[in-house]
């Protein structure tokens, strides 16, 4: 055998002792180390917050600003840029002051029906009753059908008690022809949130006078 023969034969062998070497002390990929990428986190929509009314509460984006709604209430409506005219949703509310004249004499039904009328025009008789929570605490309320913009409405109207003896008057209302679950979303993301202004409960109340609602 020639130098040069032996040569290659003695390189050939280093380089394979060399590779099982280092096959040896490699450490074997464990199925378990490999850990995959954690998928992106969702982000839930933001929500639209509001206060007025003496509560806070917020809503699913889209809704306008708060506006007055007529009798003395105020609210927001989706989408942002309804009219009357045009099918929407609407979340109206009106604070309802314990020295208003007459209203401590009143039941709760009773006022449910001087409210609904005084304020929001109902003269409607409640079809059913649906029980939804507030603050803590389940509430029912009453579910009426009225005529409106051509078509039908679905309403539904909470008296929700307030600290040092005022209520809140609340109406979730929306034209039948739009998807129940809008009004369903704004619904329980109200209920949800609602809450007192903290600035107004640390206010002393008012000696009662003899006035109208506000």
């Amino acid at each position: 055998m020639s130098l040069a023969s032996v040569l290659c034969v003695a390189v050939s062998l280093a380089l394979g002792g060399c590779f099982l070497l280092s096959q040896a002390n490699a450490s074997p990929v464990s199925q378990n180390e490999v850990k995959p990428s954690a998928p992106a986190p969702i982000l839930a929509p933001q929500r639209q917050p509001y206060q007025t009314q003496g509560v806070i509460f917020e809503t699913p984006p889209g809704f306008s600003s708060l506006q007055p709604l007529g009798g003395k209430t105020v609210g927001v409506v989706f989408p942002a840029a309804a009219t009357a005219q045009t099918r929407h949703v609407s979340v109206r509310l009106l604070e309802i002051q314990p020295s208003a004249l007459g209203i401590s004499a009143l039941g709760s039904r009773e006022l449910s029906e001087y409210v609904r009328f005084s304020f929001w025009g109902l003269t409607t008789t409640p079809q059913s009753r649906q029980t939804r929570r507030f603050m803590g605490q389940d509430l029912t309320g009453e579910v009426l059908m009225q005529p409106k913009n051509g078509g039908m409405s679905y309403l539904e109207f909470y008296l929700v008690p307030l600290t040092q003896e005022r209520q809140l008057a609340i109406a979730f209302e929306a034209d039948t022809e739009l998807p129940v679950a809008i009004l369903e979303q704004t619904i329980q993301t109200v209920c949800a949130t609602l809450r007192e202004d903290p600035t107004l409960l640390k206010k002393k109340p008012r000696r009662p006078s003899a006035s109208s609602l506000n």
